[in-house]
Order: C-alpha cells, then sequence, then structure tokens
C-alpha cells in the first residue's frame, strides 16, 4: 500500500499543486480542510474537516500518517498576532499532535526564506518561531525555505505578470537587488521526492531555480523582452510612497474583515537587498533539479496568451 501523507493548506496555490503531485505520483493524501467541498474528490484523497486551531482535527490528520507535509501559512496580517496565530502557534499544536499521536512519522514544514531575516516583518518573525517550534521537537523533520515561488493559478503574482506582459516591470526595491525565483512547480516535485528518501536527517534548506545569484530586476525585464519582442520598461516605485501606502492600508484594514497583505513589515521585505537562497536542495538531495525556469514559464503566466 502507498504512503499515506497528511497535508495542510490543501486548498492554497501551493498546496493545490502540492495535493495534485502527490496523488498523481501515487500516494495517499489525507488532507486538513475547513470545508470539505472545497476540494474536489480525487482517489487517494481523504479529507479532514477543521483546522490548525483544532487538536482533535490534527489528531485525526496524524494518526496513521506516514508523513506530514505543513504548507499552511498566513501571509497576511495586521499584527504580530495575526501572522503568529498560524505560523507559529498552530504549528506548535501539529508538531505537539504528532508527537502524541504518530511519532515516527516524518514531518515536512514548508517555510519561507523571510524566516531568514526575522527582524524584517511579523510575517518573517512568525516563520521564523514555527520553524523554532519544530526544530526543538522530537520528530524527523526537514524544513524547506523556498523563496518567491510563482506559478500560473496564482493570484497574488498575477497583476505583476500581467503588467511586465505589457511592457512594464515594477520595481519596489533598489536596483542592485537580487532574488531567487522558483517555480510551483518545481517546489511540489522536489516534496514528493524527499517523502520517498528513506533518511534525511534534521535539516533546514533552501531550494530555487538553479539561477547562481539568482535574478535582478533588469534580469527579468531582459528575459521578458527578449520573449515579448518589445522592450520592457522598469519603473522604480517610491520607497516613501510605499510606506506610506503600507500605513493608510494598515490603519484602513480596521474597517475591513479581510486582513492587509500591504503592510510596513511587507514593505521592508520587498525592499531588502538580498533574497538569494543561500544553501541548496542538492546538497541532501542530489537527485532533484529544477525544471521549470523563468524564461521557460512565462508564457504559461497570466497576460502572456492574448
Amino acid at each position: 500500500m502507498s504512503q499515506l501523507i497528511g497535508l495542510t493548506g490543501a486548498t492554497g496555490f501551493i498546496g493545490r499543486r502540492l495535493l495534485q503531485q502527490l496523488t498523481d505520483d501515487g500516494l495517499r493524501v489525507r488532507a486538513l480542510v475547513r470545508r470539505p467541498g472545497s476540494l474536489s474528490a480525487r482517489p487517494g484523497l481523504q479529507l479532514v474537516e477543521g483546522d490548525l486551531d483544532s487538536p482533535p482535527a490534527l489528531a485525526r490528520l496524524t494518526e496513521g500518517c506516514d508523513a506530514v507535509v505543513h504548507v499552511a501559512g498566513a501571509i497576511a496580517g495586521r499584527s504580530y498576532t495575526d501572522f503568529a496565530r498560524v505560523n507559529a502557534a498552530g504549528t506548535g499544536r501539529l508538531v505537539e499532535a504528532m508527537e502524541r499521536h504518530q511519532p515516527g512519522a516524518r514531518l515536512i514544514l514548508v517555510s519561507s526564506l523571510a524566516a531568514r531575516e526575522p527582524q524584517l516583518s511579523h510575517y518573517a518573525a512568525s516563520k521564523r518561531a514555527g520553524e523554532s517550534l519544530v526544530e526543538t521537537s522530537a520528530l524527523d523533520w526537514f524544513i524547506l525555505r523556498p523563496p518567491a515561488v510563482y506559478g500560473p493559478d496564482d493570484p497574488a503574482l498575477e497583476p505583476l505578470w500581467r503588467m511586465l506582459a505589457r511592457g512594464i516591470l515594477l520595481r519596489a526595491g533598489p536596483a542592485e537587488a537580487r532574488f531567487s525565483l522558483l517555480h510551483v512547480d518545481d517546489l511540489c516535485a522536489a516534496i514528493s521526492l524527499l517523502l520517498t528518501q528513506p533518511a534525511l536527517g534534521r535539516h533546514t534548506h533552501c531550494l530555487d531555480d538553479g539561477r547562481p545569484r539568482g535574478y535582478c530586476w533588469a534580469d527579468v525585464a531582459e528575459l521578458a523582452t527578449h520573449l515579448s519582442g518589445r522592450r520592457v520598461r522598469i519603473l522604480p516605485l517610491p520607497h516613501l510612497a510605499l510606506r506610506v501606502a503600507a500605513q493608510v492600508n494598515l490603519y484602513s484594514s480596521r474597517l475591513r474583515t479581510a486582513p492587509p497583505i500591504l503592510v510596513p513589515g511587507k514593505v521592508r521585505e520587498l525592499t531588502h537587498i538580498d533574497w538569494v537562497c543561500d544553501s541548496k536542495l542538492a546538497d541532501v538531495l542530489p537527485h532533484w533539479s529544477p525544471q521549470r525556469l523563468l524564461e521557460a514559464a512565462l508564457p504559461e503566466l497570466p497576460g502572456w496568451r492574448q
């Protein structure tokens, strides 16, 4: 019988692609979902209704699993508490459930490269706090720190790709800033392969698309220019304007139910000069290599096919 994999965050951008990857690879998946109707039935898929706030749901999720992949995370919030409720406290409850109900299972935490710089934002600090709870556990754990993950179904980056296809690249940080990228399909393939390895040890690793020293804004513009056949203009967003917009967004968000994404901490993340991966998954997983580079993936992103 194939492995049974517990999965959180299965209804999100990464989680949906990962669910497809795992079931396509013949693994059985037990997914934690708030609303069972949010996922279509597929062979090998079991659903557990609940969330990271519910110890009984986490017990049902983890019991009998060979491994758990923790993808769920909060990316928007007004305060550290908003982020930490999911990214730290929720991770801690999942760790406790595994230690109690399935202590021999492997935990793969999909964190973020932002955790490398916890001083920048509440989001980054909460992701680092979640990592610490995993690192101090008695579990067989492995932490992945992906950089910016993109793909055709990501609503967060869709406006960026549409503007880029029209010849405009909005630059949110300094011109000399560098960053790594990773296609969602490469991330999901890496996770699936990690689940097949008999022994990984306890490690924290980044993974990216393999481009040395990542990208700068000019690199992205050059790739898009080559692909579209027209020059892409880089328009810098003034730092002060970003900060003001973030403060206004933060205060006005108190009148809305949905938490904001563009807040002061997010501006500090966006304008940070170095988001290049400093470690490589290939160090422990030599059989994995990225297959989807940006120049090949751009035509599949929103706005390029018109």
